[in-house]
């Protein structure tokens, strides 16, 4: 009996490291994920102002290229002549020189910016964040635009590019008339951008550490309920 309880301690034991070794890896897996992201995420201007959007890349690894197309309402939104600003190989920018820029547009017409961009040899792949590009817009009507995102993130690879799993963030810009606003002010009119909200470590850690000490304490009460019945047998027979 003594040995079964002893086995049962360490069987204990190793279920509870287990859980302590899983958890901060899922943990930080939750906190790593890739995203290229409209920011703000939500604007709120008047007619006649003037909205800055960036376009971030948050989280990757081992990028090589991307190709990205960001749409908006033209009735709504005028971006500014030749406002439109890529940052590929830049210190806070995306990918690391030489690139290759197959694509770089923005019309009007249709609200569409447009760009393309691979590295090439003997360029290494880009990991980590940093802005991809900045558009200027004046508000020319009232109404809701969204600023759809698409994009695909070429992984390098000796043998074969492939994509890289990621989220695409989409904005919207919900402008209202200055006659039924006069005091309102932008909420995007900074040009620098916007740091990408971190996840609250301190809650999620806390939390895990209580489930861990439940199934734990669970576990612990189970052990005891099976081995006392063992226990009672044994004094019987010695009586």
């Amino acid at each position: 009996m003594h040995f079964n309880r002893k086995k049962t301690s360490i069987i204990v034991l190793l279920f509870v490291a287990s859980l302590l070794v899983v958890f901060p890896i899922q943990m930080v897996k939750a906190q790593t994920t890739t995203t290229v992201t409209v920011t703000p995420q939500t604007s709120t201007p008047v007619v006649g102002q003037t909205i800055t959007i960036n376009i971030e890349l948050n989280n990757v690894q081992n990028l090589y290229g991307i190709d990205l197309t960001l749409n908006w309402n033209p009735a709504l939104l005028s971006l500014q002549p030749g406002s439109n600003q890529t940052f590929l190989g830049a210190s806070n920018g995306i990918l690391n020189a030489p690139i290759s820029v197959v694509l770089d547009t923005a019309t009007q017409a249709i609200g569409e910016f447009h760009i393309a961009a691979v590295s090439v040899a003997p360029a290494t792949a880009f990991s980590g964040s940093g802005l991809i590009a900045t558009l200027k817009f004046s508000v020319t009507s009232a109404g809701q635009s969204s600023l759809t995102l698409k994009s695909t993130l070429p992984s390098y690879s000796l043998t074969e590019s492939e994509p890289i799993a990621h989220t695409d963030i989409s904005g919207t810009v919900d402008a209202t008339s200055s006659s039924s606003s006069p005091s309102a002010s932008p909420t995007s009119s900074s040009s620098s951008p916007t740091p990408t909200p971190k996840i609250p470590e301190f809650p999620l850690i806390a939390t895990l550490s209580i489930v861990v000490l439940l199934t734990s304490i669970a576990i612990v009460l189970a052990v005891k309920k099976i081995i006392k019945p063992n226990n009672v047998s044994i004094i019987k027979l010695q009586i």
